[in-house]
């Protein structure tokens, strides 16, 4: 998956007014919560057939370490 790709799930999954970049740090985003944590995981076994690990997904701070999880 490509970083636009994985970008674009990124902010299907989300739904806000400003698109998400790698940078964006997943404490400022309230729409990063239990229900888009599930689809994240759920997009990403879908998508690259890999399940993520549940702490490694937690401990990510930002979007870019969420897409280092999928490399």
């Amino acid at each position: 998956m490509t970083e636009k790709e994985f970008l674009d799930v990124m902010n299907e999954i989300l739904d806000m007014e400003e698109p998400v970049v790698l940078e964006t740090a997943l404490d400022d985003v309230e729409e990063w919560d239990s229900l888009s944590y599930v689809m994240f995981q759920a997009q990403m076994l879908e998508r690259i057939g890999k399940k993520m690990e549940p702490k490694a997904v937690k401990a990510a701070k930002t979007v870019q370490d969420l897409y280092q999880l999928i490399q």
